[in-house]
């Protein structure tokens, strides 16, 4: 009797293991930084519209948090997030090459020196020595390397439009903004093409653990497919920036 119940036990458990539900993979959380016209509180950026699509393709499941610029990455720094938009070579720098992987390019983004319309380009900051320019809080996360050697004083405010609104006020005579960020204000603006001040890429970066890893080149390769196929210049319309495969980068840092 007692290896009878034993048995019964047994079949008991094993059906019980059999019918439970699967526990389903945690959703990998990205914070999302404040990023003129591609990275909104409402998820209809231009970079989120992507991800989406990309995502639609894949078998995961995401969350999203949106912060101040700065907020983003310091949330991320700390765990409180397993990816983050953009930010990608800051972080390499801040917390070690190894420390991050990224996916294939979401964007790309230029910054240059921008003035009123009308006004004649200002090409370098050279030209711009002991006066005053504005910038976004949080921007100097990759513009103090292009600020340091220069006699500049910068006004740091909240955004680009409130940039521009001093800029016409005439608060400073020139302001320092990234292109597509900046494309929507572009009929009140006036720069230089041919002079950029630093060029980089906008990615998806996540901490680097093997979940990560994987979760990284299957979505890698679902945006490169959806880039020469075109969407990206659909999802994007005015705000599309051209731009060529870059090199691959060594691993871990770039998973494209």
């Amino acid at each position: 009797m007692k290896r009878f119940l034993l048995s019964i036990l047994a079949l008991l458990f094993g059906a019980s293991i059999l019918s439970a539900p699967a526990v389903a993979d945690p959703a990998v959380r990205i914070a999302v930084p404040d990023i003129t016209s591609l990275l909104t509180e409402n998820g209809d950026g231009v970079y989120q519209k992507i991800l989406y699509r990309a995502l639609d393709g894949l078998d995961v499941t995401v969350s999203e948090e949106f912060y101040p610029y700065k907020r983003a990455m310091l949330v991320f720094e700390q765990r409180g997030a397993d990816c983050i938009y953009s930010f990608t070579e800051v972080l390499e720098r801040r917390l070690g090459e190894d420390a991050v992987v990224a996916s294939f390019p979401l964007g790309k983004f230029t910054y240059y020196l921008f003035t009123p319309p009308g006004d004649e380009p200002v090409s370098a900051l050279s030209k711009l020595e002991g006066k005053t320019v504005g910038a976004v809080i949080g921007h100097e996360t990759y513009l103090d390397g292009v600020l340091e050697a220069h006699n500049v004083d910068v006004v740091w405010s909240k955004s680009d439009a409130q940039n521009l609104a001093m800029l016409e006020h005439q608060r400073f005579g020139a302001m320092i903004a990234a292109v597509p960020d900046v494309r929507p204000f572009l009929d009140k603006l006036s720069y230089d093409p041919a002079s950029p001040l630093l060029e980089s890429y906008d990615r998806l970066t996540c901490h680097n653990t093997q979940a990560n890893r994987q979760f990284l080149r299957s979505l890698s390769a679902e945006m490169k497919r959806l880039k020469n196929a075109g969407v990206y210049e659909q999802l994007a319309g005015k705000l599309y920036v051209e731009f060529e495969e870059p090199a691959a980068a060594a691993e871990p840092s770039s998973l494209n």
